[in-house]
């Protein structure tokens, strides 16, 4: 007799996507040892193993690539489900207030707009800066808060969003553009390009003030592509987004490499009140989340 419940299915997809038990609980906000359990639990009561472990790889096997095939379109269709209920339930009118950290979200936001309006098309959007989403989504001001840092308060879930690497990218007569990584160390008087103000909570403020190292002159400019066309003058290094920079590099004359030997990662997240959820909000997230940002 069968035992796969849908908690089954979206674990099985979870770790097929993520290829890692320890990264496929993060993301299913369990702890890894009670996923490795569960994954244990279910290939026992199917009688057939449906991941082989290389080592910290997951690799799906023959009778897993089938069940991952049949999970998709039964998720895909109860989410739908779901979906049609909750705009039934909550109705299509609304507004949507979003707030984003960062500017260089403006490249990705346009195609996942147009998703989620296809989707809802009498929701009104409405887009700002949020430079301190704990305090915005408390007072209301976003439903949404786009950005990196943590958020602590209890009232406030987050969803993780992707993964995104830092680069640090300058013009192809830079002469730090041969390495293949920098350390902080080599940030010591060189000019450095930045949409951030230095005060602010900027790359210096963040990594590189603590270290004792100083930047040469320091440019603050609030146009992401303008950032762009300055590195690429060699006017100084810009520490940019991997999906933000990927596609300029084909067509103009910068360089980029990784920020340390074990490169920079911060994942994104989505945070909202915990009380406060409605459907369309919820599809805004998941849009984001399925939306190929990274090149």
């Amino acid at each position: 007799m069968m035992h796969l419940e849908i908690k089954h299915l979206r674990m099985i997809r979870m770790i097929a996507l993520t290829n890692n038990l320890t990264r496929a609980a993060e993301k299913l906000f369990i702890s890894q040892p009670a996923l490795s359990q569960q994954l244990k639990d279910i290939e026992s009561k199917l009688g057939t193993v449906l991941f082989t472990r290389t080592g910290k790889n997951m690799i799906l096997t023959r009778v897993g690539k089938k069940l991952l095939n049949y999970s998709k379109i039964i998720i895909d269709q109860i989410e739908e489900a779901e979906l049609e209920v909750q705009k039934s339930v909550n109705g299509e009118e609304g507004e949507l207030k979003i707030g984003v950290r960062c500017l260089y979200c403006y490249k990705w936001l346009p195609g996942v707009i147009k998703l989620f309006q296809d989707k809802y098309p009498n929701i009104d959007i409405s887009i700002g800066n949020s430079f301190d989403p704990e305090k915005d989504i408390i007072s209301k001001l976003y439903d949404i808060a786009i950005a990196t840092s943590p958020v602590l308060n209890k009232k406030i879930a987050s969803t993780p969003l992707f993964e995104d690497e830092f680069l640090c990218t300058m013009s192809d007569e830079h002469p730090l553009s041969k390495k293949k990584y920098l350390d902080y160390k080599d940030f010591h008087g060189v000019d450095m390009i930045s949409m951030v103000d230095k005060a602010g909570p900027s790359f210096y403020n963040l990594f590189l003030k603590s270290k004792g190292v100083k930047p040469g002159r320091y440019m603050t400019i609030t146009y992401p592509d303008a950032v762009v066309d300055l590195v690429e003058a060699g006017l100084g290094i810009a520490i940019l987004p991997k999906w933000f920079i990927s596609p300029y590099t084909k067509k103009k004359q910068i360089k980029t490499c990784h920020l340390t030997s074990k490169k920079t990662l911060l994942t994104w997240k989505a945070s909202f009140l915990n009380e406060k959820s409605t459907s369309y909000q919820k599809e805004f997230i998941k849009i984001i989340t399925s939306y190929p940002i990274i090149n």
